[in-house]
């Protein structure tokens, strides 16, 4: 019998509320950048729901933000921005 691949849910856009979990190594200016960054790309961020958790030994810090996502090229667009800088390892 043949598996079939269950297809990834699809995302209705404009998909408001769209959780991001954007890693990096931790400084000074790290989590202000990162708001500051998607908050360019994504106007509707709140800056007072934006969620911070520091890895267990305090090298890096994730950030949680949530955004209206109004297409797969915007968030893309977030996506490759940030991973661009060099300041971010990973955005889930």
């Amino acid at each position: 019998m043949m598996k079939v691949k269950p297809e990834a849910p699809k995302i209705e856009f404009p998909c408001a509320n769209y959780s991001m979990k954007i890693v990096g190594r931790k400084t000074a200016d790290y989590h202000a950048w990162v708001v500051q960054c998607v908050q360019q790309l994504a106007p509707d961020l709140d800056p007072k729901k934006v969620q911070v958790v520091d890895s267990r030994n305090g090298t890096f810090q994730s950030i949680r933000v949530a955004v209206t996502a109004q297409s797969a090229d915007h968030l893309q667009q977030i996506h490759q921005t940030l991973m661009a800088s060099g300041k971010v390892k990973l955005v889930l």
